[in-house]
């Protein structure tokens, strides 16, 4: 008894410094010094809207529900926002960074906790969730949209509280945890099937489908009544006009390939591909010397497995665009798999506390390797460095003055501030912008704006051809901004 209870008391204060060292990786990524992406400018205007200027129905062009932006508003009322002289509430753009990504950091780890609470119940093993919480931490998507202004935490923590509830039979729960994903994002439709899947390997009863299904449908419901309560465009048929291609089915001759592509972003879910492929030969490791036992895959695991595999075929087949971030929706059943299988290595035996002791060394030097790169997105944030820079150069200019922006869209907009008084104006191409810049009956300076890696030279020339003076006005990291005079200056 004396050594159960050691042994209990080591697994917990494994448990609690995983939850230390998951804090340290989410707030370190929370506070870079780097800027948001496109999208997470988008749905971060959303939420400033609501915070700063009592927008709470999200007006604009939105595609996804508003959950995750309601978080990061509400935080950005309760940390960010202030008031100036005049009683005009602002948003310091640096300030509203973090605190739009202080709830997806929170979530993260509250879904480490989680699934290392799912693995431990699943395979009612301590190890089991000791290596869920380390995969869960090692995870270069985990880091990544975690510190992060994106919608994909908020469904990712529901989804593995819906999985939570399926596997203690509290289905009632899981259909709540559902209809909350759902107001995440609309990719909640595949954990639901997951659901179902379990529910049908339990032996589901009437009253265990009723009990998913009534909170599940009444979450929908009150979606579908916000949704309408918006004096805009639906969210869905918004995202059905954004993300719809012409054919939804992939041609037969592109599954093999678009299977392969699937699969190599899908190595890096667990770390570096390197990383991966030593973790899976570990678990088929101890899968083999288990089946030699006599121990055979469980109906939970078998409908785990299926979800994964199913998930990554429709992936396959349909013509979803190769995001990373779609493959959230198969992590956390992926780790908890994983994790089982480590906790099977041997235990008594010293190579086998070897096995053990070298897996969790492994997990925690790539979690570091992960962090130092920024998780999967570390590369892609260093891009819009300076764009505060370049807003505060705008912002500088007269009221009213005239931008030109061919390719900064949102991003751009979320670092002139809420308030901004310049006119953003965008042409899709350089005959628009030339006739639209000609049709202007105005004195003064005007401005064209352009990253330096994007080809604009046709832009400036068209400019040119139409008898505006150009010439450089700022130029920083990877922004130039062209001053523009009008023919009859």
């Amino acid at each position: 008894m004396a050594e159960g209870l050691f042994r209990q008391k080591r697994h917990s204060a494994a448990a609690l410094l995983i939850l230390l060292l998951a804090s340290f990786f989410q707030f370190h990524l929370a506070a870079r010094d780097n800027r948001f992406l496109p999208d997470e400018a988008f749905f971060m205007t959303f939420a400033r809207g609501a915070a700063v200027k009592g927008a709470w129905l999200l007006p604009g062009p939105l595609d996804k529900p508003p959950l995750s932006i309601y978080l990061s508003a509400l935080s950005m009322v309760l940390g960010a926002v202030t008031a100036d002289a005049d009683g005009v509430l602002q948003l310091d753009a640096h300030v509203g960074e973090f605190a739009a990504m202080l709830p997806n950091a929170l979530l993260a780890l509250l879904l480490t906790a989680l699934m290392m609470r799912l693995a431990g119940r699943l395979y009612s093993s301590a190890w089991a969730a000791v290596f869920a919480g380390l995969l869960t931490v090692a995870s270069p998507y985990w880091l990544a949209y975690g510190a992060s202004a994106f919608t994909d935490m908020s469904l990712l923590f529901c989804s593995a509280l819906a999985l939570y509830c399926a596997l203690t039979r509290r289905w009632a729960g899981a259909g709540l945890a559902l209809g909350l994903a759902f107001w995440c994002k609309q990719q909640a439709v595949f954990i639901a099937l997951l659901v179902m899947l379990l529910l049908l390997a339990g032996g589901g009863r009437r009253r265990d489908w009723l009990g998913l299904g009534l909170p599940l449908v009444i979450g929908g419901a009150a979606l579908l009544i916000w949704d309408m309560a918006r004096p805009e465009t639906s969210i869905f048929v918004q995202a059905a006009a954004n993300n719809a291609p012409d054919n939804w089915l992939a041609a037969p001759s592109l599954w093999v390939e678009r299977l392969v592509r699937w699969l190599g972003l899908g190595l890096g879910l667990l770390g570096p591909p390197p990383v991966t492929g030593v973790l899976l030969l570990g678990a088929a490791f101890a899968s083999f010397r288990r089946a030699g036992a006599g121990w055979r895959m469980t109906s939970i695991e078998r409908a785990l497995l299926i979800y994964i595999a199913g998930t990554i075929a429709v992936f396959a087949i349909l013509q979803f665009n190769f995001y990373g971030r779609y493959l959230l929706l198969i992590l956390p059943p992926l780790i908890m798999l994983a994790a089982g299988r480590l906790a099977r290595l041997p235990e008594a035996a010293a190579r086998g506390r070897g096995l053990r002791f070298g897996f969790v060394m492994l997990l925690l030097a790539s979690a570091i390797w992960s962090v130092n790169r920024g998780g999967s997105l570390g590369a892609a944030r260093r891009v819009n460095d300076g764009l505060d820079h370049l807003a505060a150069h705008l912002n500088a200019k007269p009221i009213a003055t005239v931008i030109y922006d061919p390719w900064l869209g949102w991003e751009l907009g979320y670092y002139l501030g809420p308030w901004h008084d310049k006119r953003r104006v965008h042409y899709p191409t350089t005959a628009a912008l030339v006739d639209g810049a000609l049709a202007l009956d105005e004195a003064g300076d005007r401005y064209f704006i352009a990253p330096s890696d994007q080809a604009h030279e046709q832009w400036l020339a068209a400019l040119r051809r139409a008898g505006f003076g150009v010439g450089v006005d700022y130029e920083r990291n990877r922004f130039i901004v062209y001053r523009l005079r009008p023919p009859d200056d």
